[in-house]
């Protein structure tokens, strides 16, 4: 009877034991489960928390190049404006080197002997030793400045001496310098009149031999240096198919008693870097002084080609 219950105990002790053991088994794997979970949510957490960090570095990176690009728009027509209004406002330049054709026609002398100058350009390139001629012009906004060089070297042109010899052979060499200065007073456009004003600087060395006649031979020779005062005006319009008129005058006086010039152009443009101009020019002087005499109208057809920059 006590074996019986000790054996009934001991079943009972063991049943119990190994149902502490499976619930014990049991807690340990849900543990587990719960372990793993979590890992897997916060593998998840992290995954979703790159994604945010790059979806966010991204937006970043998109709104930057977005922001760049409409400053850019922005920027760059100012910028081109600046650079267009820059050009516009800065200095332009013209050289313009030419051929005056010019026939002489006056009166010279050295002392008390003058000869008549009647020589046209034909005769004029046939006794023409050296020669050298051009305009430069610089121009901002409304204010332009212009230099116009002219040299010949003449010898042996036509002139007569007068009863008293049989003939006269002249010899010239003369420099002319006409620097300007002005401002455009008016700027339409197609149209525009600059006021100018400035000197124009003579340097003359004339030769003269009077072979006999009624008098004997002589030879004569004087050099002078002189500068006049000049104001001017210059018209131009433009035409069509890149064509443009000018009309130039200036008066002064000062080394001489008068001196004036008449130039009317028409001119055509190639391109934006080049032009070329045909011309009639006019130019007188009356200078006396110091025994030296030049009376004379220079005039005739004149041809160039502008080099702008």
């Amino acid at each position: 009877m006590v074996r019986t219950e000790t054996l009934t105990q001991i079943r009972a002790q063991r049943g119990t034991a190994h149902a502490g053991q499976e619930h014990g088994s049991t807690r340990l794997n849900l543990e587990r489960a719960c372990c793993g979970l979590q890992s897997a949510i916060t593998r998840l957490q992290e995954r979703e928390g790159n994604v945010s960090r790059r979806s966010f570095s991204l937006g970043v990176i998109a709104g930057l190049m977005l922001w760049t690009s409409v400053a850019s728009a922005q920027t760059a027509p100012a910028a081109a404006q600046t650079a267009s209004q820059s050009s516009t406002e800065g200095w332009q330049f013209e050289l313009v080197p030419y051929l005056w054709g010019s026939a002489i026609d006056g009166e010279i002398g050295i002392g008390n002997r003058t000869a008549n100058v009647d020589a046209s350009f034909s005769n004029i390139v046939k006794h023409l030793h050296f020669a050298a001629m051009g305009l430069a012009e610089a121009r901002r906004e409304r204010l332009v400045v212009l230099a116009d060089t002219f040299y010949t070297d003449l010898r042996g042109q036509r002139a007569t001496p007068g009863p008293l010899f049989s003939s006269v052979r002249p010899e010239q060499r003369l420099f002319i310098l006409t620097p300007e200065a002005g401002y455009r007073v008016v700027d339409s456009g197609d149209t525009s009149i600059d006021a100018l004003g400035g000197i124009r600087y003579w340097h003359l060395k004339s030769e003269l031999e009077f072979r006999a006649g009624l008098l004997p031979s002589v030879d004569m020779e004087a050099s002078r240096n002189w500068v006049d005062a000049i104001v001017g005006l210059r018209a131009r319009t433009a035409l069509p198919r890149r064509t443009w008129v000018s009309a130039y005058g200036d008066v002064g006086a000062g080394g001489s008693d008068l001196t004036y010039q008449l130039v009317g152009t028409v001119g055509g443009d190639i391109g934006t870097r080049y032009a070329v101009v045909f011309a009639y020019r006019f130019l007188h002087v009356d200078y006396d002084k110091d025994r030296v005499l030049l009376d004379t109208d220079m005039k005739g057809p004149l041809f160039g080609f502008t080099f702008k920059f």
